[in-house]
């Protein structure tokens, strides 16, 4: 079974540009990752730019040939293809309610340039610090079972020594 999360950048105009992310999308993992491997704007937008993926740092892929999980080194592994395209939307509050693929966490990369831009807008609030914020998302339902609400709580991506190890 897969943790889905999207994964978001904050844009200067204070849109958000993001991406689905299929499996391990808990803190302890996706979190961590994320902390360690894409931690500045240039490497969050190049993540992003490569569009929906089903994990953004694997380090097997499957050979067809052999039939077997080959090691590589670690990288995006990306879905390819014009409907997996980066989506975007207009502010982060329609980021934090649009979680329209089922996703369980959110993650938001805040810039040192974003928040310069924006500093009058942003100072006192959580996004006045550079780096990864997250949260777990939760549909709220109607009777008739059709999503009428999302519950979105902020969570703590933990520190690398405490992460999963898988």
């Amino acid at each position: 079974m897969s943790t889905r999360a999207r994964i978001g950048i904050l844009q200067k105009d204070l849109s958000v540009e993001s991406v689905y992310h299929h499996w391990d999308g808990y803190p302890e993992w996706l979190g961590v990752t994320l902390q360690e491997h894409y931690n500045t704007h240039e490497s969050v937008a190049k993540l992003i730019d490569g569009g929906n993926m089903s994990s953004c740092y694997s380090d097997n892929e499957f050979d067809y040939e052999k039939q077997e999980f080959v090691k590589q080194d670690p990288k995006p592994n990306y879905y390819g293809g014009d409907d997996e395209r980066p989506h975007l939307n207009s502010s982060i509050q329609m980021f934090l309610k649009d979680a329209y693929a089922s996703e369980e966490y959110l993650y938001l990369f805040t810039s040192k340039e974003v928040i310069e831009a924006n500093k009058h807008n942003m100072k006192g609030t959580i996004f006045d610090m550079e780096g990864w914020h997250a949260w777990s998302v939760r549909p709220l339902y109607n009777e008739d079972y059709s999503i009428r609400d999302t519950d979105v709580t902020p969570v703590e991506i933990p520190a690398f020594d405490v992460a999963d190890a898988s």
